[in-house]
């Protein structure tokens, strides 16, 4: 499943793919706007949801 999330800056929308969130989130902190180029801390229960979808793909998070 996609994701969206919103700058926190600007309001700009932006779609998170399903392999990015698994690959990416469970261990980055930060993701940038497209629109404004500023960080937005990436919130917690994202990061839960991504390492989830990490060991239900791969039985790790290895």
């Amino acid at each position: 499943m996609d994701y969206l999330m919103f700058c926190d800056h600007c309001g700009m929308p932006k779609p998170i793919e399903e392999h990015i969130m698994r690959e990416y989130f469970w261990i980055a902190n930060q993701v940038y706007c497209n629109n404004c180029e500023r960080s937005n801390n990436i919130p917690k229960y994202l990061q839960s949801l991504a390492l989830d979808s990490r060991k239900s793909r791969y039985g790790s998070n290895d």
